[in-house]
């Protein structure tokens, strides 16, 4: 049964995660006002030249030839073109009027106003006119034809365009529910259904249309995040390779020597030694996290006592607990029941998340190792008494935000001091605790700790 409720809140996690997305970062949010900006100009111009030719099109061609049949059945779609140019001079000015006041536009909070204002000018205008004239206008195929437009040209902000959408089949239903305005040529018998077909097709065109924008601006967001990610990675990289090899450099340069020999002390060699193993770890990292992406983490499972790969881990950073006066608590019973996993791939997700804990807060840390059995799982915490992820002032969504990009693969936390990593340890973290089946995470408040989490499934 457990396994089953497992499954059932992963499956609805996973669901929740995919349909779900991040608050935006104060990067994406400034090019997205930038995109939103050029695209409302280039759309509002392509908007004008399009109804610039059909102008033309239904004054010279359509209206002409209207005018020169005699069909009593075209009289109400004469009389309708007859308004045309009335409706076209609405729609005109009210583009126009958009495009000089956005290209004057420096805040981002007006160009919500902007976007409605220019669905506003072509698609709302007309049918209010038609609407104090006492009829419905349902232009169906124009009005699909302009969502797509909208959505293909400017494919973010989804709420926008359902905002659009929603004014334009208010103001129809104003006309249609409310006042009872009948449709020019269509008779009065069809009406009704008609009317429900229009809706349900604008329902499902507006549906598409708006579930396609929200995808797509995932999918814009994601690329601009990796790009981000890729340029911090190559910051990373130039600044946290460069050091090693520039203080071992300068050490090289500045060393005495007597009768073509040269002389060297052995703090100036210990120094060398670290800045190089230093090095070399930071290019380990990015091999390892390579491999892994390309052919996964490899794993060799045994039953152990999870109390035993907790006590050597521990030992191991006795030299640097001490060297930053910090202390740490083992809660792990030697009842627990065995765990099946890799030894060697538990010790390193357990080395990351301490080495973390000590790189990310101040000396007198306190650590706390815990593991408790939860169904077919044991559920394992390292918490510590720190200063937590974030910035004490920041917002609830500046943190969800953060511990969402903890396990990213580049990424680096807020810290006072500048961390010697690439940002690849809790990403190595997360690959190796899902490989083993199970799940890790974070809980943490500022100035308050910082808990991370991980499951282990038990042996048979």
């Amino acid at each position: 049964m457990y396994v089953i409720n497992q499954s059932l809140r992963q499956g609805r996690q996973q669901l929740i995660q995919s349909l779900t997305m991040p608050p935006p970062s104060p990067e994406y949010q400034r090019w997205r006002e930038q995109f939103m900006r050029d695209r409302l100009r280039l759309t509002v111009g392509i908007s004008i030249g399009l109804l610039t030719v059909l102008a033309i099109v239904n004054l010279a061609v359509v209206i002409p030839a209207l005018t020169s049949n005699t069909n009593e059945t075209l009289e109400l779609s004469l009389e309708q073109y007859r308004l045309y140019p009335y409706f076209l001079t609405a729609q005109q000015l009210g583009l126009v009027l958009n495009l000089l006041l956005l290209r004057r536009t420096t805040a981002s909070k007006q160009l919500r106003w902007h976007f409605l204002g220019y669905s506003a000018a072509v698609l709302v205008a007309p049918q209010i006119l038609y609407l104090l004239l006492g009829k419905t206008n349902l232009d169906l195929g124009g009005w699909i034809l302009f969502f797509m437009l909208q959505a293909v040209l400017i494919p973010v902000q989804w709420r926008w365009h359902l905002m659009s959408q929603v004014n334009l089949l208010a103001v129809v239903g104003t006309s249609v529910l409310i006042f009872r305005f009948d449709s020019p040529n269509i008779p009065a018998e069809m009406q009704p259904p008609l009317y429900l077909f229009f809706f349900v097709v604008m329902f499902c065109v507006c549906g598409v249309a708006n579930l396609g924008i929200y995808l797509y601006e995932r999918l814009l967001r994601r690329e601009f995040e990796l790009r981000q990610q890729l340029q911090l990675f190559l910051y990373a990289v130039s600044h946290d390779l460069r050091n090693p090899v520039t203080g071992t450099l300068m050490l090289l340069k500045n060393l005495p020597a007597h009768d073509s020999k040269v002389w060297m002390e052995q703090a100036m060699v210990n120094q060398m030694i670290d800045g190089q193993e230093r090095q070399l770890k930071l290019i380990n990292s990015l091999l390892e996290a390579h491999n892994q992406d390309v052919s996964g983490v490899l794993l060799h499972r045994e039953a152990i006592a999870l109390r035993d790969v907790v006590k050597a881990t521990v030992q191991d950073f006795q030299p640097l607990m001490l060297q930053m006066q910090a202390t740490v608590s083992v809660n792990v019973s030697a009842n627990l029941p065995f765990v099946s996993v890799d030894a060697m791939q538990l010790r390193r997700v357990y080395d990351n998340l301490i080495t973390n804990a000590l790189q990310y807060n101040r000396p007198g840390l306190g650590i706390t190792l815990a593991a408790l059995v939860y169904g077919d799982y044991l559920h394992c915490t390292v918490s510590d008494n720190g200063q937590g992820i974030g910035p004490a002032d920041s917002s609830d969504t500046c943190a969800v935000s953060l511990k969402h990009q903890i396990f990213d693969r580049y990424s680096r936390g807020i810290s006072r001091r500048k961390p010697l990593h690439l940002g690849l340890g809790l990403y190595i973290c997360q690959q190796i605790i899902e490989a083993h089946g199970g799940q890790i995470g974070v809980e943490s408040t500022p100035n308050q700790g910082t808990t991370f989490w991980f499951t282990l499934p038990l042996a048979n």
